[in-house]
């Protein structure tokens, strides 16, 4: 079972910083007071929300949507660079300047139309003005700051260009699920049933499962992975290096293949990926007596683009 859910420095930190801005009035344009939930009937656990200010009062985006998933930045179009001070709340290093690939210090700042309440983004060198493109070292950055909360409502979010990001400068939204009406503090997809590609969650692995088609609306990748070798414990904590590059393989893909995409982050739940029958009995003795690493989950999304649903 994984311990109850608390919150750390990191989510203080956050949720004070966005309460003072909140109050302060003049910066975020819309209340997330002011957005109406409905809880749908059914077991998925959905939950649908309106508010009428949203899309009224909230930054208008570039004058037409991308058409490539990978494009480079406008230096004359708006980005995190040009905001108002008081948008920002925090510095945080993501990635430590010691490391082989650089380092990353994510500029936290209050989203000017909130979904709800402690809705942010997260900003990796906010100053570079990185096009909305993952990489594997960003995803690591990700999963570093998603590791940083010990609240099991806390989820960062990627939206690719054509993909639902107004703004080409690389940021990742982070959400509380329990104050978007997620009372269970999960995504109703994070409790679809999977299917397993390949792969484990022991010493030295990485898995790739997909949601299930029909038992969700959309089709998607599932990333875990098992410790590093030579980790002690019986739940050791998860390489997140060979999580990301597995994960980026993916995302990989699509951008090569300009398909847009949604990435979320979630911490551990605790699940294990599901064997096709025929291969539980091969791997029953080489698996029983392996630790099984309790990995955060990386949720890819390929998905129509925008354009072809909405004409704001």
């Amino acid at each position: 079972l994984l311990p109850p859910s608390k919150d750390s420095d990191f989510d203080r930190q956050v949720l004070v910083a966005f309460g003072k801005v909140l109050d302060a009035g003049g910066v975020v344009r819309t209340s997330p007071g002011n957005i109406q939930r409905r809880n749908l009937t059914g077991t998925l656990g959905i939950v649908v929300q309106f508010s009428s200010e949203h899309f009224n009062k909230k930054r208008t985006p570039p004058g037409s949507i991308s058409q490539q998933v990978v494009a480079a930045v406008d230096p004359e179009a708006f980005n995190f660079s040009k905001v108002d001070p008081a948008e920002k709340l925090l510095e945080i290093e993501a990635i430590p300047r010691e490391h082989p690939d650089g380092g990353l210090c994510a500029t936290v700042l209050v989203n000017v139309s909130p979904l709800a309440t402690g809705h942010v983004l997260f900003v990796p060198n906010c100053d570079e003005v990185r096009p909305q493109v993952l990489t594997e070292h960003l995803l690591l950055g990700g999963l570093n700051l998603l590791a940083m909360s010990t609240r099991h409502d806390f989820r960062l979010v990627f939206n690719s260009l054509m993909g639902f990001a107004s703004v080409n400068h690389f940021h990742f939204h982070g959400l509380y699920l329990n104050y978007c009406g997620l009372q269970d503090a999960r995504l109703p997809m994070e409790k679809a049933e999977r299917s397993i590609i390949a792969g484990g969650i022991t010493e030295g692995r990485v898995a790739l499962e997909l949601l299930v088609e029909g038992k969700w609306y959309v089709r998607g990748f599932v990333v875990t992975a098992g410790g590093a070798k030579g980790t002690p414990g019986a739940n050791p904590p998860a390489d997140v290096a060979a999580l990301a590059s597995l994960a980026y393989r993916v995302v990989l893909e699509l951008q090569k293949r300009n398909i847009a995409h949604n990435v979320v982050l979630a911490p551990p739940s605790g699940r294990k990926p599901k064997r096709a029958p025929q291969a539980l009995q091969a791997l029953a003795s080489e698996e029983v007596v392996k630790p099984e690493a309790l990995s955060p989950e990386i949720y890819i999304l390929p998905r129509q683009p925008e354009g072809s649903l909405r004409e704001d």
